[in-house]
């Protein structure tokens, strides 16, 4: 005996609904394919776009403090008090940026290791030998002192000319310049490959400012 229509109408209706569940599950399966594989590079531009946020919000941030250092530096009172030399007030005056300078840091890091060095300067030294100090360094920080620069990028002093060192016992009309560096954290290890790094894979930013002394 033949089978009735009757009995190929359910068996049509059953393959066409589990055709219907492959298709529409391979649909699915297709697109989160598709999204995984568009999601991840905009991920990264997203990523990327932060960390050069914070890597330019940084460079703001210390060519400020570099600012504030340096004018700290030019305001500083020359204390004329029994015992006072142009040592002992230099180191005051640096120690001054330096405190000026690390107020200005606002969110970022003032300790070791994105910034170094401690609470007051120590001696400086005499780079032409005439018994007056013209660097200072308290880790990640420099205070420099000349007479005059050749340009904005040129050394304070510059060794090459003795007439660039600041001899004046009382250093009024002097330059004094600030060199900030900080190492800004790398989120993204992509992104470290295309910078100059530190040997712990931190980004290291400078930033100078250079003022007349009162």
């Amino acid at each position: 005996m033949a089978p009735s229509l009757n009995t190929f109408r359910p068996m049509q209706a059953a393959a066409r609904i589990g055709r219907t569940r492959y298709a529409t599950r391979s649909r699915r399966g297709q697109a989160m394919v598709e999204f995984a594989a568009v999601l991840l590079p905009i991920l990264l531009v997203v990523v990327g776009i932060i960390q050069f946020g914070l890597l330019l919000n940084a460079n703001v941030t210390i060519t400020n403090a570099a600012r504030e250092g340096a004018r700290a530096a030019t305001i500083y009172v020359y204390s004329t008090a029994p015992g006072a030399t142009r040592a002992t007030n230099d180191v005051a005056r640096c120690t001054d940026a330096r405190t000026a300078a690390t107020q200005a840091f606002g969110l970022l890091s003032t300790s070791a290791p994105n910034f170094t060095g401690s609470g007051s300067c120590s001696a400086g030294t005499d780079l032409n030998g005439d018994g007056l100090q013209d660097r200072w360094v308290n880790g990640d920080l420099t205070v420099s002192i000349c007479a005059r620069m050749a340009g904005a990028n040129a050394p304070c002093p510059n060794s090459g000319d003795l007439a660039s060192y600041c001899t004046q016992t009382e250093p009024e009309g002097c330059l004094v310049r600030v060199e900030v560096t900080y190492r800004s954290d790398i989120i993204v290890p992509l992104i470290s490959a295309l910078l100059e790094t530190d040997s712990n894979g931190r980004f290291i930013q400078r930033a100078v400012a250079t003022m007349v002394i009162n």
